[in-house]
C-alpha cells in the first residue's frame, strides 16, 4: 500500500491509518460481520478485523488468516505502484524495459499515476533575489544570541550576543549570563554607537 503524507509520532508504537484518506486514494470500504474489507477498484484490497472497538490491521499475517491484509495481484495499476515502490522510485520507461524483459513477475504493461514525492524531489528553488546592502554606517544591523554554551565564559557567561553593522561589516560581541539580558545590552549597544 503506498500511503502519502505519512507522518511520524514519537512514542507511538502502533501505526494509525485514516479511513479519510484511504478514501482520498480511492479506496472503498465495506463493512463486515467481524470488521471492515477495502476495496480498490472494486475488488478487495484488505481486511481490517474489528478488536476492542478498533479496526486492525494485521501486516504479519498470511492471507488465509480472517484479521489479515492482503495484497490483491487483480489490478495491473497496483503491481505497477508496488514494483515502483520496491525499485525506489525509477522512470516508468525503465520499468516498462523491465516489465517487457519479464524482470517483474506477471507485469506487462506499466502505468503510474503522478508521484508527488519524486516531484518535490526535482523540483528547484528560485534563487533569493540580490538583498540591498545599506548605504550608510548604522542603517542596518544584523544580530543574533548563542547559547546556552557547555562552557561558562569569563564572568559566568553562557551566552554571547552579536550585532554587526551591514555597511561596514563591523562586529559587535557581547557576553551575557543568562538570555533575559538580552534588552539591556541591547540598550547598552545603542547608546554606545550614538556616540
Amino acid at each position: 500500500m503506498l500511503l502519502f503524507d505519512a507522518l511520524y509520532a514519537l512514542g507511538v508504537r502502533t501505526c494509525l491509518l485514516s479511513l479519510v484518506s484511504l478514501m482520498k486514494s480511492d479506496f472503498g470500504f465495506s463493512s463486515c460481520h467481524d470488521g471492515l474489507n477495502i476495496l480498490y477498484c472494486g475488488n478487495v484490497f484488505g481486511h481490517a478485523a474489528l478488536r476492542n472497538d478498533f479496526l486492525v490491521l494485521d501486516l504479519d499475517e498470511s492471507y488465509n488468516n480472517s484479521h489479515s491484509v492482503f495484497i490483491s495481484h487483480l489490478d495491473s495499476d497496483l503491481e505497477s505502484i508496488k514494483w515502483y515502490a520496491r525499485l525506489g522510485h525509477i522512470d516508468q520507461d525503465r520499468m516498462s524495459q523491465l516489465a517487457k524483459e519479464g524482470l517483474l513477475d506477471q507485469l506487462t504493461e506499466v502505468k503510474l499515476p503522478r508521484c508527488e514525492s519524486c516531484l518535490a524531489g526535482k523540483a528547484t528553488a528560485k534563487p533569493f533575489d540580490k538583498a540591498s546592502r545599506a548605504s550608510s554606517p548604522l542603517e542596518l544591523i544584523h544580530s543574533d544570541i548563542c547559547g546556552p554554551m557547555n562552557v561558562k565564559a569569563r564572568h559566568g557567561a553562557f551566552y554571547f550576543l552579536a550585532f554587526i553593522d551591514d555597511y561596514s561589516r563591523y562586529g559587535y560581541v557581547y557576553l551575557l549570563s543568562h538570555r533575559y539580558e538580552a534588552f539591556d545590552v541591547f540598550k547598552r549597544f545603542v547608546d554606545e554607537v550614538k556616540t
